[in-house]
């Protein structure tokens, strides 16, 4: 039997699992619906994976990726995202009791643990302090100094997501509302006056800007909240580097826009620092999990 390190990224829809070598090599990876009704549910879900691996590995350590405001100290989710059956929840503690073996399992927030896998083998493994926002559905992101992750005292530090930077303009709506993909879809379904029911991707956009002058300017006016962000944060941390993670940044064209619109500002000459894309994208919370196990939980 072979020694594995199993690792799993919990997100809203799906449970996504790896294992891999003492080598860190990938053995095995797929991804099982996440069951969001009740805890049992899930948990339940998650031992049955991990009783199915046992049948043919030795299970050196489990890692997890989870959504949320994550106490990575004790195991436990404060808050766990769109998963509101398990806030509050002694994460490590339930899953142990449902296990016939006893293990060492390690838990982080899901943008912590991608920033973990840049820092190990990705575009921020040459740095030691360095900035990671993820534009997804939401905004995630992460701070890291000395190559140490900045948890802040509730376990909250790297919530981007919850800045507010347009006030005058929209009130208390957060980044969340404004520069993360549903905003960008929400503002070109205004524009356009496209129903509910219709389905619209963010790449869509991204293709339609070059012939549609309003695509175009929808585009630049999310990627200015964008480029807001990044400036606030390098006027924050100064970091060595600003990475940007999320599907949406796996568009070629993507780091482009962000960097004309962050080039508007008079003030970044002052503090521009390189921004760079990330180098994992649907692996990140997969590979820091792993990089949780290999640490020992050490972060």
């Amino acid at each position: 039997m072979t020694d594995v390190r199993l690792c799993f990224d919990v997100g809203g829809t799906y449970i996504k699992f790896g294992f891999f070598t003492e080598k860190n090599q990938w053995l095995d990876r797929g991804k099982i619906k996440t069951p969001s009704n009740t805890r049992d549910e899930f948990f339940a879900t998650l031992a049955a994976k991990i009783k199915e691996v046992e049948q043919v590995h030795v299970i050196e350590g489990i890692g997890l990726s989870f959504p949320g405001f994550i106490d990575s100290v004790n195991g436990r989710a404060i808050m766990a995202g769109a998963l509101a059956p398990l806030h509050g929840c002694a994460v490590v503690q339930e899953l142990q009791q449902r296990l016939n073996k006893s293990y060492a399992i390690w838990i982080e927030n899901d943008a912590k643990c991608a920033a973990l896998a840049e820092l190990s083998t990705g575009n921020a493994a040459d740095v030691q302090d360095f900035v990671m926002i993820t534009l997804g559905t939401g905004i995630g992101g992460a701070l890291v100094h000395q190559r140490q992750l900045i948890h802040g005292h509730g376990f909250r530090a790297g919530e981007f997501g919850m800045m507010i930077t347009d006030f005058q303009a929209s009130s208390f709506a957060t980044l969340h509302d404004l520069a993360s993909t549903r905003g960008l879809i929400a503002a070109y379904r205004r524009a356009k006056a496209i129903p509910e029911s219709e389905e619209i991707l963010g790449e869509t956009i991204m293709q339609q800007r070059s012939s549609d002058p309003e695509t175009q300017e929808i585009l630049n006016q999310w990627a200015r909240y964008v480029a807001l962000a990044i400036y606030n944060l390098a006027v924050t941390m100064n970091p060595e580097k600003i990475l940007i993670g999320g599907g949406i940044s796996q568009h070629p064209d993507l780091l482009a826009i962000i960097k004309q619109a962050i080039n508007e500002n008079p003030h970044w000459p002052d503090f521009q620092v390189p921004i760079e894309t990330c180098r994992y994208y649907n692996d990140s919370g997969l590979l820091g999990a792993l990089t949780l196990i290999q640490q020992g939980g050490k972060k």
